[in-house]
Protein backbone atom coordinates (compact mmCIF):
# COMPACT_ATOMS: atom_id res chain seq x y z
CA UNK A 1 0.00 0.00 0.00
CA UNK A 2 1.15 3.54 -0.73
CA UNK A 3 2.12 5.82 2.16
CA UNK A 4 -0.09 8.93 2.06
CA UNK A 5 0.79 12.35 3.45
CA UNK A 6 -1.55 14.90 1.91
CA UNK A 7 0.36 17.95 3.21
CA UNK A 8 4.02 18.45 4.15
CA UNK A 9 6.79 21.04 3.77
CA UNK A 10 10.18 19.65 2.77
CA UNK A 11 11.81 23.07 2.55
CA UNK A 12 10.77 23.89 6.11
CA UNK A 13 12.15 20.54 7.23
CA UNK A 14 15.45 21.30 5.51
CA UNK A 15 15.69 24.77 7.05
CA UNK A 16 15.08 23.31 10.50
CA UNK A 17 17.85 20.75 9.98
CA UNK A 18 15.47 17.79 9.99
CA UNK A 19 16.71 14.75 8.12
CA UNK A 20 14.62 14.18 5.01
CA UNK A 21 14.26 10.41 4.78
CA UNK A 22 11.00 9.82 2.94
CA UNK A 23 9.16 6.51 2.54
CA UNK A 24 9.89 5.03 -0.90
CA UNK A 25 6.18 4.54 -1.56
CA UNK A 26 5.19 8.08 -0.48
CA UNK A 27 2.39 9.90 -2.26
CA UNK A 28 0.92 13.25 -1.32
CA UNK A 29 1.56 16.97 -1.69
CA UNK A 30 4.72 18.94 -0.97
CA UNK A 31 3.18 22.30 -0.18
CA UNK A 32 4.21 25.84 -1.00
CA UNK A 33 3.98 28.70 1.47
CA UNK A 34 5.04 31.65 -0.72
CA UNK A 35 5.49 32.34 -4.47
CA UNK A 36 8.78 31.18 -5.93
CA UNK A 37 9.77 29.03 -2.96
CA UNK A 38 9.58 26.30 -5.60
CA UNK A 39 13.05 27.34 -6.76
CA UNK A 40 14.36 26.12 -3.39
CA UNK A 41 11.96 23.18 -3.09
CA UNK A 42 12.20 21.59 -6.51
CA UNK A 43 15.29 19.44 -5.89
CA UNK A 44 13.77 18.06 -2.68
CA UNK A 45 10.53 16.76 -4.21
CA UNK A 46 10.44 13.09 -5.32
CA UNK A 47 9.00 12.46 -8.77
CA UNK A 48 6.02 10.54 -7.37
CA UNK A 49 4.93 13.43 -5.12
CA UNK A 50 2.60 16.25 -6.17
CA UNK A 51 3.44 19.89 -5.45
CA UNK A 52 1.72 23.24 -5.14
CA UNK A 53 2.27 26.95 -5.61
CA UNK A 54 0.66 29.29 -3.12
CA UNK A 55 0.74 32.30 -0.85
CA UNK A 56 -0.37 31.79 2.74
CA UNK A 57 -1.70 34.65 4.88
CA UNK A 58 1.75 35.09 6.46
CA UNK A 59 2.89 36.49 3.09
CA UNK A 60 1.20 39.76 4.03
CA UNK A 61 4.10 40.37 6.42
CA UNK A 62 6.82 39.53 3.87
CA UNK A 63 8.83 42.20 2.05
CA UNK A 64 7.77 41.13 -1.44
CA UNK A 65 4.05 41.53 -0.79
CA UNK A 66 2.42 44.50 -2.53
CA UNK A 67 -1.19 43.52 -3.16
CA UNK A 68 -3.45 40.58 -3.85
CA UNK A 69 -3.36 41.37 -7.55
CA UNK A 70 0.44 41.34 -7.57
CA UNK A 71 0.37 37.98 -5.76
CA UNK A 72 -2.05 36.70 -8.41
CA UNK A 73 0.42 37.58 -11.18
CA UNK A 74 3.32 36.01 -9.31
CA UNK A 75 1.40 32.78 -8.81
CA UNK A 76 0.15 32.61 -12.40
CA UNK A 77 3.76 33.06 -13.47
CA UNK A 78 4.76 30.12 -11.26
CA UNK A 79 2.17 27.89 -12.90
CA UNK A 80 3.28 29.05 -16.33
CA UNK A 81 6.96 28.31 -15.64
CA UNK A 82 6.72 25.26 -13.41
CA UNK A 83 3.17 23.95 -13.86
CA UNK A 84 1.98 22.43 -10.59
CA UNK A 85 -0.73 20.17 -9.24
CA UNK A 86 -2.43 22.28 -6.56
CA UNK A 87 -2.66 25.91 -5.46
CA UNK A 88 -1.99 26.80 -1.85
CA UNK A 89 -1.76 26.73 0.89
CA UNK A 90 -4.04 29.74 0.98
CA UNK A 91 -6.57 30.96 3.47
CA UNK A 92 -7.18 32.83 6.70
CA UNK A 93 -5.27 32.93 9.98
CA UNK A 94 -6.66 35.29 12.61
CA UNK A 95 -4.73 33.58 15.39
CA UNK A 96 -1.54 35.35 14.31
CA UNK A 97 -3.26 38.35 12.68
CA UNK A 98 -1.10 38.64 9.59
CA UNK A 99 -1.87 41.95 7.90
CA UNK A 100 -5.52 42.97 8.09
CA UNK A 101 -8.52 40.66 7.86
CA UNK A 102 -9.51 42.29 4.57
CA UNK A 103 -6.05 41.77 3.10
CA UNK A 104 -6.09 38.11 4.14
CA UNK A 105 -9.49 37.67 2.53
CA UNK A 106 -8.38 39.37 -0.69
CA UNK A 107 -5.28 37.16 -0.97
CA UNK A 108 -7.38 34.07 -0.33
CA UNK A 109 -9.99 35.05 -2.92
CA UNK A 110 -7.49 35.53 -5.75
CA UNK A 111 -6.19 32.02 -5.14
CA UNK A 112 -9.68 30.54 -5.23
CA UNK A 113 -10.09 32.30 -8.57
CA UNK A 114 -6.80 30.87 -9.85
CA UNK A 115 -7.96 27.42 -8.73
CA UNK A 116 -11.07 27.75 -10.86
CA UNK A 117 -9.28 29.37 -13.79
CA UNK A 118 -6.54 26.72 -14.02
CA UNK A 119 -8.68 23.80 -12.82
CA UNK A 120 -6.31 22.91 -9.98
CA UNK A 121 -7.60 22.00 -6.50
CA UNK A 122 -6.93 24.50 -3.73
CA UNK A 123 -5.32 23.74 -0.36
CA UNK A 124 -7.04 25.79 2.35
CA UNK A 125 -5.49 26.96 5.62
CA UNK A 126 -7.87 28.17 8.33
CA UNK A 127 -7.16 29.10 11.92
CA UNK A 128 -9.53 30.97 14.24
CA UNK A 129 -11.44 32.30 11.23
CA UNK A 130 -14.55 30.12 10.92
CA UNK A 131 -17.09 32.90 10.41
CA UNK A 132 -15.14 34.65 7.68
CA UNK A 133 -14.16 31.38 6.03
CA UNK A 134 -17.80 30.30 5.87
CA UNK A 135 -18.70 33.57 4.16
CA UNK A 136 -16.01 33.05 1.54
CA UNK A 137 -16.92 29.38 1.00
CA UNK A 138 -20.49 30.42 0.28
CA UNK A 139 -19.33 32.82 -2.45
CA UNK A 140 -17.57 30.29 -4.71
CA UNK A 141 -18.33 27.01 -6.46
CA UNK A 142 -14.91 25.38 -5.95
CA UNK A 143 -15.31 23.73 -9.33
CA UNK A 144 -11.80 22.19 -9.12
CA UNK A 145 -12.42 20.95 -5.55
CA UNK A 146 -9.73 21.24 -2.88
CA UNK A 147 -8.64 20.33 0.61
CA UNK A 148 -9.38 21.82 4.00
CA UNK A 149 -5.93 21.04 5.37
CA UNK A 150 -5.08 20.42 9.03
CA UNK A 151 -8.76 20.67 9.89
CA UNK A 152 -9.00 22.41 13.25
CA UNK A 153 -12.66 23.32 13.63
CA UNK A 154 -16.00 21.62 14.21
CA UNK A 155 -18.73 19.79 12.33
CA UNK A 156 -20.41 23.04 11.23
CA UNK A 157 -17.40 24.10 9.16
CA UNK A 158 -16.80 20.52 8.02
CA UNK A 159 -20.35 20.30 6.64
CA UNK A 160 -20.00 23.62 4.81
CA UNK A 161 -16.75 22.47 3.20
CA UNK A 162 -18.24 19.10 2.25
CA UNK A 163 -21.25 20.84 0.70
CA UNK A 164 -18.79 22.66 -1.57
CA UNK A 165 -17.24 19.38 -2.69
CA UNK A 166 -14.05 19.84 -0.68
CA UNK A 167 -12.02 17.12 1.00
CA UNK A 168 -11.01 17.35 4.65
CA UNK A 169 -7.55 16.43 5.88
CA UNK A 170 -6.65 15.75 9.50
CA UNK A 171 -3.20 16.28 11.01
CA UNK A 172 -1.50 15.25 14.24
CA UNK A 173 -3.53 17.70 16.32
CA UNK A 174 -6.54 15.37 16.00
CA UNK A 175 -4.70 13.11 18.48
CA UNK A 176 -4.50 15.81 21.18
CA UNK A 177 -6.78 14.99 24.09
CA UNK A 178 -8.38 18.44 24.32
CA UNK A 179 -9.32 18.62 20.62
CA UNK A 180 -12.68 16.91 20.95
CA UNK A 181 -14.36 19.05 18.27
CA UNK A 182 -11.73 18.01 15.72
CA UNK A 183 -12.18 14.39 16.76
CA UNK A 184 -15.95 14.67 16.27
CA UNK A 185 -15.35 16.11 12.81
CA UNK A 186 -13.00 13.21 12.01
CA UNK A 187 -15.85 10.82 12.81
CA UNK A 188 -18.37 12.88 10.82
CA UNK A 189 -16.55 13.30 7.49
CA UNK A 190 -17.67 10.68 4.93
CA UNK A 191 -15.11 8.04 4.06
CA UNK A 192 -14.97 9.22 0.45
CA UNK A 193 -13.87 12.74 1.50
CA UNK A 194 -11.31 12.10 4.20
CA UNK A 195 -7.53 12.60 4.01
CA UNK A 196 -4.73 12.68 6.56
CA UNK A 197 -1.44 14.55 6.73
CA UNK A 198 1.50 15.52 8.91
CA UNK A 199 1.94 19.22 8.04
CA UNK A 200 5.62 18.37 8.61
CA UNK A 201 7.65 19.66 10.31
CA UNK A 202 4.79 20.86 12.52
CA UNK A 203 2.09 19.28 14.69
CA UNK A 204 3.58 15.93 15.55
CA UNK A 205 0.94 13.50 16.84
CA UNK A 206 0.92 12.06 20.31
CA UNK A 207 3.20 10.46 21.55
CA UNK A 208 5.65 12.59 19.51
CA UNK A 209 4.13 15.98 20.33
CA UNK A 210 6.82 18.65 20.68
CA UNK A 211 9.24 16.83 18.42
CA UNK A 212 9.87 17.59 14.72
CA UNK A 213 7.29 15.95 12.47
CA UNK A 214 8.03 13.90 9.35
CA UNK A 215 5.83 12.21 6.70
CA UNK A 216 6.30 8.77 8.28
CA UNK A 217 4.08 9.89 11.15
CA UNK A 218 0.84 9.73 9.18
CA UNK A 219 0.83 6.09 10.27
CA UNK A 220 0.12 7.29 13.82
CA UNK A 221 -2.55 9.79 12.79
CA UNK A 222 -4.35 7.45 10.39
CA UNK A 223 -4.47 4.71 13.03
CA UNK A 224 -5.91 7.18 15.57
CA UNK A 225 -8.62 8.32 13.12
CA UNK A 226 -9.51 4.73 12.28
CA UNK A 227 -9.92 3.97 15.98
CA UNK A 228 -12.17 7.02 16.37
CA UNK A 229 -14.33 5.76 13.53
CA UNK A 230 -14.33 2.17 14.84
CA UNK A 231 -12.97 0.82 11.57
CA UNK A 232 -9.84 -0.91 10.39
CA UNK A 233 -6.78 1.22 9.75
CA UNK A 234 -6.27 -0.54 6.43
CA UNK A 235 -9.75 0.38 5.20
CA UNK A 236 -9.29 4.02 6.23
CA UNK A 237 -5.92 4.23 4.49
CA UNK A 238 -7.28 2.61 1.32
CA UNK A 239 -10.14 5.12 1.18
CA UNK A 240 -7.90 8.14 1.82
CA UNK A 241 -5.43 7.03 -0.86
CA UNK A 242 -8.26 6.66 -3.37
CA UNK A 243 -9.51 10.13 -2.38
CA UNK A 244 -6.07 11.56 -3.04
CA UNK A 245 -5.94 9.91 -6.46
CA UNK A 246 -9.36 11.39 -7.25
CA UNK A 247 -8.03 14.86 -6.48
CA UNK A 248 -4.87 14.17 -8.46
CA UNK A 249 -6.93 13.27 -11.53
CA UNK A 250 -8.64 16.66 -11.34
CA UNK A 251 -5.28 18.40 -11.51
CA UNK A 252 -3.63 15.98 -13.97
CA UNK A 253 -3.73 18.47 -16.86
CA UNK A 254 -1.39 20.74 -14.88
CA UNK A 255 1.16 18.09 -13.88
CA UNK A 256 4.67 18.64 -15.22
CA UNK A 257 8.33 18.03 -14.76
CA UNK A 258 9.80 19.43 -11.58
CA UNK A 259 12.46 21.42 -13.43
CA UNK A 260 12.80 24.99 -14.59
Amino acid sequence: MKHLDSHFHLLSMKKKGIKIDLPENLIGIEVSTTPYDYLERKDLIPSNVSFSHGAGPWCLDEEWYVSAEDARERLLDCFKKFKGDFIGEAGLDFHWNYGSKKDQQDLFRVQIEISEELNVPIIIHSRDADKELLEILNGYNFSASGIMHCFSSDITLAKAALDKGLYISFAGNVTYKSNTSIQEAAKYVPLDRILYETDSPYLSPIPLRGKPNTPENTDITSEFIADLRAMSTEKLREAAIENFYTLSRISSSQCGEKTI
